[in-house]
């Protein structure tokens, strides 16, 4: 007969290599609901769980400036992931890219410019004509490389977000939110991790003239990752900034601040608020044992069940000692079992509420055992043997 079985867990406190997303993340509580920032839109969040902490108008669609080349930069790496380029592949910069206004890399038309220059530019320097050149060069235009960047936000879940260029130049139909920027900003650390030093580089020379990354905060906080800068008179000053301190990864956006000055001070005071109230507590590295199962009619009677992702959650400092952690799996585990299969679901609650909900599965292959080794076990089942 076919049983479930329920398993309180100890849950193993581990460092974790690499990011899940569970099923489901904690609100921030209420000691962040009345934190107010000097932004029309601001969001805090934890870029390993998805956790936010303050929201503060997070949906309101708003010009995201150059914050837009984080959706350029994304594409960018999707395409160095892929091998559709390399950092050495050269592209050709072309009279429409080189005319292209506001900041810039000083990239010269007709000239070849390595990938890597490109990005660079891009990410340090905040390049618009870098911006074009990487567009043609993925799709062909650059409207056609702001549809693609559309469709990207689409698949990522930013619903409040839409792309008319590469650079974020002022245009109507040019929109975003700060929890899509959040959600974004996520993708690119979780998705990209081998590409996001760019982001920490403090300047970048090219063609002889050397420019310094416009995000101040690399010099005022050692915690401090990334991410883009952004400013037109319409958007004003916006943000992407993130942190790394003591394994708890966060990302704060700000939009529409009133100066570089404020925006530096608001992020800093997110990301410290963050790191005060919240920890990110390591579960379960990934590939960690949750339980040892009994395998029944198999070459082997003992079987691991494993987590194939880390699991983490993001709660208030003072709320670790609520996490609690549960096993649900079915009973008995029969053979044959593939290396893969799902044995079980792990399910992490704090309190009452459940926060991750993620598979169990089958750390090794385990064959049927003989014929006689299956009626054996056929008769220990029948009577309730362990």
């Amino acid at each position: 007969m076919l049983m479930v079985g329920v398993t309180l867990l100890a849950g193993a406190l581990a460092p974790v290599d690499g990011w899940s997303a569970p099923a489901a993340v904690v609100p921030h509580q209420e000691d962040s609901q009345s934190f107010e920032v000097r932004a029309e839109a601001a969001i805090l969040g934890d870029l390993d769980t998805g956790t936010l902490m303050v929201e503060q108008m997070p949906d309101v669609r708003r010009d995201p400036a150059s914050l837009t080349k984080a959706m350029t930069l994304y594409l960018a790496f999707d395409a160095l992931a892929r091998g559709a380029l390399t950092m050495e592949t050269k592209l050709l910069v072309s009279e429409r890219a080189w005319r292209t206004g506001g900041s810039k890399t000083f990239v010269k038309v007709g000239d070849e410019v390595s990938v890597h220059d490109l990005l660079m530019g891009i990410a340090v320097q905040s390049g618009n004509d870098a911006c074009t050149v990487v567009a043609e060069h993925i799709a062909g235009s650059e409207k056609g490389f702001a549809d693609l960047m559309t469709q990207k936000a689409k698949q990522l879940g930013m619903n409040n977000s839409h792309f008319m260029n590469a650079s974020g130049l002022p245009d109507p139909d040019h929109y975003s939110s700060a929890r899509d920027m959040f959600i974004l900003a996520r993708a690119i650390m979780n998705e990209f991790p081998q590409y996001t030093s760019l982001f920490r580089e403090k300047q970048h020379t090219f063609n002889g003239i050397r420019q310094f990354n416009r995000n101040r905060l690399l010099w005022r906080d050692p915690h401090i990752t990334g991410m883009k800068t952004g400013h037109t008179q319409t958007a004003g000053y916006c943000l992407i900034a993130t942190s790394d301190k003591d394994g708890q990864r966060l990302g704060a956006v700000l939009l529409g601040t009133k100066s570089s000055k404020i925006r530096e001070e608001e992020a800093l005071r997110l990301l410290r608020h963050g790191n005060r109230l919240y920890e990110t507590v390591h579960v379960y590295d990934k590939g960690a044992v949750v339980r040892q199962f009994r395998v029944w009619k198999g070459e082997r009677d003992r079987v691991d069940g494993v987590v194939e992702k880390p699991v983490l959650v993001s709660v208030l400092r003072r709320d670790r000692t609520k996490i609690e952690t549960g096993l649900t799996y079915n009973d008995p585990l029969v053979a044959p079992l593939a290396q893969g299969d799902r044995l079980g679901t792990l399910t992490v609650k704090l309190g009452s509420q459940e926060v991750v909900n993620t598979a169990v599965v089958a750390a090794q292959k385990v064959d049927e055992s003989g014929f006689f080794g299956r009626i054996a076990d056929s008769i220990r089942m029948y009577f309730g043997w362990k």
